[in-house]
């Protein structure tokens, strides 16, 4: 692979593309953790937070749990009168309850996005009557509010489509955000926020993979009674390794060969045509799930999801993404279930170590200033312009690649007009050895792993790397 970075051509400021964040209520961190988590990989712009409608109101007993114990069942699954996803749910390793999890993450968050979800399958078959839902969910919304300020977005329910989250069809998941839809702009009327509420909701789970779903659901919302402006910002989900086989199963065979990135940027302009042709507003989207694996256990997943997550947040605002914001999952998460997902981990002292996502997250944040012209070829694989990236500041020069691929790559780093002299280029591994807390060696912390000396003459530097497969590195060019 030849990377090639000019350094005397900028092509915009660099856009921290981490500033958009998951937490999770399946397994729940300490409260301390936001704190920590805006100190390694920044402020959120926006974080995504959630509140669990049947945690929060009991069905059977019409009692409210205000501060509730997140994950702690109050009936076996049998008596309840559908599952949902209770079977994969663990309770806060640190006795977390709800008021401290929403609050610890909005103190430490710019804005917020609430995702309310349940009691989708209750309503749809009519358990719950619209104007109870409503009541509910009203008052849900209201109380996170007074809770944390800053919440901005209301995103109504996630991945319904899904069994483990509803089962909705397109038709369902618009009756039910309709009602959501209206309790949130009374809301809006009755307190006149300081930061108002918008709403928008998680049509699908699958970008590309469901889109047929999808633009369904765009199709009735322009035929609906709030078809003027139904969302005010959309929200996606897309995972490569799931949206890969599901493309296949449906025959799709040169979308499912497109790369992670590549899958994004077809499924983001086709919900744009999508748009164009229902009349619709054409809003921020959010694709506020993404990830490269299968959801797993398994420890070597971590840093060949992260290879991923590398190309995603290179490609953030290029061409062809432009409105669209990446929210990896998940900052914190069950490692024996998400080790593939979760960028940190809970150490038995109190402390957290960053996985290899938390690596990539915390290479792609501490970059700063200005982008530079990055030219990547002869690499293996799809996505290759965005293997690598450049970045420049009053201090030094910046360069990150990265290899996604099973195999190792030879890599040929060529930073063209650099002035002629002495520099130190110090390189941060991260592979299934080097900076990887969960197989290889490191404290979870971004350490340096060499640094060598390189000479530029006749205004460039050639520097001759490699990548282990799944692997990458941040470079970091100083003048001596």
């Amino acid at each position: 692979m030849k990377v090639s970075i000019d350094l005397a051509k900028v092509i915009a400021r660099y856009d921290d593309p981490t500033r958009w964040q998951n937490s999770t209520l399946r397994y729940t961190p300490p409260e301390n953790f936001p704190e920590f988590a805006e100190k390694v990989i920044g402020r959120p712009k926006i974080h995504r937070a959630w509140i669990t409608l049947d945690e929060y109101w009991d069905m059977k007993t019409d009692t409210f749990y205000p501060d509730y114990d997140i994950g702690v069942k109050r009936y076996p699954d049998e008596e309840l009168y559908y599952p949902y996803d209770w079977k994969l749910i663990r309770p806060a390793p640190s006795g977390t309850k709800f008021r401290a999890y929403l609050t610890s993450h909005a103190s430490h968050s710019e804005e917020v996005m609430l995702n309310v979800r349940r009691y989708e399958r209750e309503f749809t078959d009519g358990v719950l009557s619209p104007e109870k839902y409503a009541e509910i969910f009203s008052k849900a919304v209201e109380y996170c509010k007074e809770l944390a300020p800053n919440i901005r977005y209301i995103e109504v329910t996630n991945e319904p489509n899904l069994k483990s989250f509803g089962g909705l069809c397109a038709a369902e998941f618009v009756k039910l955000y309709v009602v959501a839809y209206h309790e949130v702009k009374k809301l809006n009327e009755k307190h006149h926020y300081e930061i108002p509420l918008e709403v928008g909701g998680n049509g699908f789970a699958g970008m590309l993979s469901e889109e047929k779903e999808w633009i369904e659901t765009l199709r009735l919302l322009s035929e609906s009674e709030i078809k003027e402006c139904p969302m005010d910002f959309y929200s996606l989900h897309l995972y490569d390794h799931g949206a890969t086989v599901k493309l296949i199963k449906q025959g799709r065979f040169e979308e499912a060969a497109l790369g992670t990135v590549g899958k994004i940027k077809r499924g983001y302009a086709n919900h744009r045509q999508a748009l164009k042709k229902f009349g619709l507003p054409d809003k921020p989207v959010f694709l506020d799930e993404v990830g490269r694996t299968r959801t797993t256990g398994i420890d070597f997943d971590s840093v060949r999801n992260a290879a991923g997550i590398i190309g995603y947040l290179i490609s953030h605002g290029t061409e062809g993404f432009e409105g669209l914001y990446y929210f990896p999952w998940c900052t914190f998460h069950n490692p024996e279930l998400q080790i593939s997902f979760t960028q940190f981990l809970l150490n038995p002292d109190g402390s957290y170590s960053a996985t290899p996502n938390g690596i990539a997250i915390m290479m792609m944040h501490r970059m700063q200033g200005e982008r530079l012209c990055c030219k990547v070829s002869e690499a293996l694989g799809p996505d290759t312009e965005y293997r690598a990236i450049g970045v420049k500041d009053a201090d030094c020069v910046w360069a990150l690649a990265v290899n996604p691929t099973d195999r190792v790559e030879p890599v040929e780093l060529l930073l063209e007009n650099a002035s002629d002299g002495e520099y130190t280029l110090e390189l941060y591994r991260c592979n299934g050895v080097d900076n990887n807390a969960v197989t290889g060696k490191g404290d979870g912390t971004l350490k340096l792993t060499a640094a060598e000396d390189v000479t530029a003459s006749e205004n460039r530097i050639v520097y001759r790397d490699f990548l282990s497969n799944d692997g990458f590195t941040q470079y970091r060019l100083i003048r001596k």
